[in-house]
């Protein structure tokens, strides 16, 4: 197997003739996705050679040290992506695009990820927001893949996928949430409404609660990072009609969750007011078809549970990672006005424990 590289640098045609076992004859790099990714570096590396892609697409470590450490490291989000490209790859129904080589240093937590190169299927920006015809496509997948792995035993047998609840995600996401409050409010307080200041300033005793109802049984397998700008459309006959990339923060828990996650943050707060309603009924009439019963109530209850526990993603990335450009900083702007309107339509400030 090849060596993992730390530095783009040592992603040579030599080592990509290993990794691809193919003969790479050059490799030119290119980095791309700067302010799209949060916690990991993308390059594109065009190729030429016998019987390779023309270009594929290499994953790495983020550079950011305190965001590597507390997020990355502490709560495996890289084994958790390696394991599953390892493990599951494309034969999940969400297909995610095609690992050609998946590899990670479980002590250093060095990893590198040579993907299929996606680029030429279309893509929409999250911060200008998700169309409503867009949404109903990426309804519909995470419906098929929930579907599939819904209550299942295979769930049991992949031993990195835990739920919210468990250690250490429990336990360092607290800590994360508390450390990042501060420095979230220099970044955005000014741009909240008394309310939601309030709410953010509560919503550590909530945690744990929000976690524990988010994982109760049955369960499916999670995406756990579903937005937009990590998702590809089909563009071209032969496409999936969705391919799904970042699988770092996958878990298991409630199908409500993956839902909230992408219609909080990844929609407009006017788009989602006008489709939220027909995008839930679509996603349980998808799982009735494959003989799956997500009652109403249920998934009402838990959607709104789940919008109330996202609102902790904007706060943590701001917290915990460095922002590099402008476009970052709009996208978590976006995504915290998103998640806050979103948590006060669902009134997710009254929430308290049953």
């Amino acid at each position: 197997m090849p060596k993992i590289p730390v530095d783009p640098s040592s992603i040579t045609a030599d080592w990509l003739s290993q990794a691809l076992r193919a003969d790479v004859r050059t490799a030119d790099i290119e980095q791309i996705a700067v302010g799209v990714g949060l916690l990991g570096r993308l390059f594109r590396v065009r190729l030429t050679g016998i019987d390779v892609p023309e270009s594929v697409v290499i994953k790495m470590p983020t550079l950011d040290a305190r965001a590597r450490s507390v997020l990355c490291e502490d709560l495996g989000l890289y084994q958790r992506e390696i394991r599953f490209y390892q493990e599951i790859g494309l034969s999940n129904p969400l297909r995610p695009a095609r690992p050609y080589f998946a590899a990670i240093d479980e002590t250093t937590h060095d990893f590198v990820l040579v993907l299929e190169d996606v680029g030429h299927r279309r893509r929409a920006d999250q911060i200008t927001g998700c169309a409503a015809s867009d949404a109903e496509t990426v309804i519909d997948a995470i419906a098929a893949h929930h579907a599939h792995w819904w209550n299942s035993d295979q769930l049991a047998s992949l031993t990195w996928l835990t739920t919210l609840c468990e250690p250490p995600f429990s336990g360092s996401t607290v800590a994360s949430y508390q450390a990042s409050w501060p420095e979230f409010l220099g970044r955005f307080g000014d741009e909240l409404s008394p309310e939601t200041r309030a709410f953010g300033e509560r919503f550590l005793s909530l945690m744990p609660w929000l976690m524990a109802e988010i994982s109760r049984p049955p369960n499916t397998f999670l995406h756990g990072d579903l937005r937009l700008d990590q998702l590809f459309f089909a563009a071209e006959p032969g496409d999936p009609p969705l391919t799904a990339l970042d699988w770092q923060l996958s878990t298991k828990g409630r199908g409500a969750y993956d839902l909230a996650y992408f219609i909080s943050q990844s929609l407009t707060t006017d788009t989602r007011r006008a489709c939220e309603r027909q995008l839930l009924s679509r996603y349980a009439e998808r799982l009735v078809e494959a003989g799956i019963d997500y009652a109403h109530e249920k998934l009402s209850r838990d959607y709104r549970l789940a919008t109330a526990w996202c609102f902790a993603y904007p706060v943590l990335a701001v917290g915990q990672i460095d922002v590099v450009n402008d476009r970052q900083r709009d996208l978590l702007r976006a995504m915290t006005h998103n998640a806050a309107a979103a948590a006060e339509d669902h009134d997710a400030f009254s929430l308290r424990p049953d």
